[in-house]
């Protein structure tokens, strides 16, 4: 009886350290949108997530980033002025920030996509 509780106890130990490291080193896709409704009022902007490297976004543009794990700070400055924003990633999922909705505060500025 003790031998199987052991075993028992082993697996799910195992289990959940599997999902642990499943669901914290998952890839997510972000694609930011600098595309806005009115072309003219869309400007060049930095973009850092992570504290990582500085990527550079043109005019009424999009680029893709892959992110590992479920929470991620990013930073825009446009023009001298920077905002700060967090993005939280269920499992499975991606997601398309827009960046006109983020800076004029609308609600919906981050949009989810399934992944499969």
């Amino acid at each position: 009886m003790r031998k199987k509780i052991s075993i028992t106890l082993f697996f799910v130990i195992v289990i959940i350290i599997s999902w642990g490291f499943y669901s914290s080193g998952q890839e997510h896709t972000l694609i930011i949108n600098n595309i806005y409704t009115d072309k003219q009022m869309s400007k060049n902007l930095i973009i850092k997530v992570d504290g990582g490297k500085d990527k550079k976004l043109g005019k009424n543009k999009k680029i893709v980033m892959d992110l590992k794990g479920l929470n991620h700070k990013f930073l825009i400055e446009i023009d001298g002025e920077k905002k700060e924003g967090i993005i939280k990633f269920n499992l499975n999922k991606s997601a398309e920030l827009k960046i006109e909705n983020f800076l004029t505060d609308n609600g919906d500025w981050l949009k989810e996509i399934n992944q499969y």
